[in-house]
This record gives C-alpha cells, structure tokens and sequence, in this order.
C-alpha cells in the first residue's frame, strides 16, 4: 500500500508531463510517427508483425473501448476517433506512460527526465520500467522483500544522483526491490516536496521482526547500511 501510494502519485505527474510535452507539439500527437523514435516505428516484431507504436495504438485503443468514463463517451460520440492527447492520456496507466514514453526521441526523453534531476532520458525510461513493474507486483498483492527485479533500472552516471552512488559496489541491491522505492522517492521530492512518503516507509521497514537466526532480514529487500539517516 506504501509503495502504491507514491506510484499512484509519480503516474499523475507523468500523465501531465508526457501529455502536455507531445501535445505542444501535436493535439494527436501519439498517433504521429514523427514525434517518436526510428526504431519504436519502423523496427517490425518478428512475432506479433507489429511494430513497438503499433502495438502501443492496439493497446491503446483497447483502453479507450472498455473505458466508462463519460468524458470519454462524450468526446467520441461529439468529435470521433482519435481522441486528443488531453482527453485520451486520463485513461493511460503506468505501462502505457512507460512504454509511451520509451518511444519518444532522445531530446524529448531528456527534456522531461532532467525535471525529476536525471540527465539522461534512457536511464529515466529504464527507471520507469522498474517502477512499471513494481507497481504490478504491487496490483497482484505480490512481495517486495527478497524479489529480483528483471529488468535493473540503469544508474546514472557517477556524482549525478546521491542516493545512486549507494548502490553503484552492490550489484545485489541493484537487482532489489529497495532500489525501486529509492527511485520512487527521488522523483517524490519533485511531485510533491512536503511528502511524508518516504518516514512513513522507513517506520513500516524498521518493524521488520528481527530474525536474523533465520536469515530473514531487510539486506534480503536490497537495503544498504546507513539508508536511515540518507538526505533527499
């Protein structure tokens, strides 16, 4: 619920920053393949005969078609499809900001990553996945502590980011759930500076039960020593 809680908040921020960005440029501009990059579409899936914007269009639209929001039924009963980008993105959940996201170009990427302090765009879209997937792990009720995260969201480059240079001689916690949830503050502090996000997870993690005998503590969620008393 905790980790929930910030995800539910960085999706709001995401849908507003990648909406607002692409519709400057175009009211439809998700169906545009000029805003995005080469390989996202034109580079054809081998297995669905798709390419990777196709396959986001197809998505897409299925989200459209069962929602039941009245904005949604008015706009394409009064205007027809496509929807403009302000309309359709209240319907976008985090996979599809992720993957949305992954697809635009390189300066559009870094123009919104350097927002949330990240220099460059590919290590934000990596950062993304990881929370996309956490915050699924999190939908199916599943556990954090002691999951191996498959897909390792990118550090950023040395000196950029404090907190990632806690982790840059941990390979074990770079693979951990922990890592996702530092990612989710460090972006917190920008969504929503005055957040109590983060003392509210460090107090659920500090009840862990001492169980050391067993082998069952936190290290076994990724943490590093001294996390406690870090600054954001």
């Amino acid at each position: 619920m905790l980790a929930m809680d910030a995800l539910e908040r960085i999706e709001i921020a995401l849908r507003v920053d990648i909406s607002h960005f692409l519709g400057e440029k175009d009211s439809f501009a998700y169906v545009n393949p000029a805003l995005f990059f080469d390989k996202f579409t034109s580079v054809i899936n081998p297995k669905t005969k798709l390419t990777q914007h196709q396959d986001w269009l197809r998505r897409h639209a299925k989200l459209i078609n069962r929602s039941k929001e009245e904005f949604i039924k008015h706009n394409k009963a009064q205007y027809g499809l496509p929807l403009p980008i302000w309309i359709t993105c209240e319907v976008w959940d985090f996979g599809t900001l992720s993957t949305l996201y992954s697809g635009m170009r390189l300066e559009d990427q870094d123009a919104i990553s350097v927002k949330y302090g990240v220099k460059n765009g590919r290590h934000f879209a990596s950062w993304l996945r990881g929370l996309n997937y956490l915050r699924n792990l999190c939908a199916h009720h599943s556990r954090l502590w002691n999951r191996n995260i498959i897909d390792k969201p990118k550090l950023t480059s040395r000196g950029e980011i404090t907190f990632v240079e806690h982790f840059r001689s941990n390979e074990h916690a770079q693979f951990r759930a922990f890592f996702l949830l530092c990612i989710a503050q460090h972006l917190m502090v920008t969504i929503n500076p005055g957040s109590s996000w983060f003392q509210r997870l460090s107090k659920h993690m500090s009840e862990f039960p001492k169980l050391d005998h067993l082998g069952l503590n936190l290290y076994g969620m990724g943490v590093i020593d001294g996390w406690e008393t870090w600054e954001w």
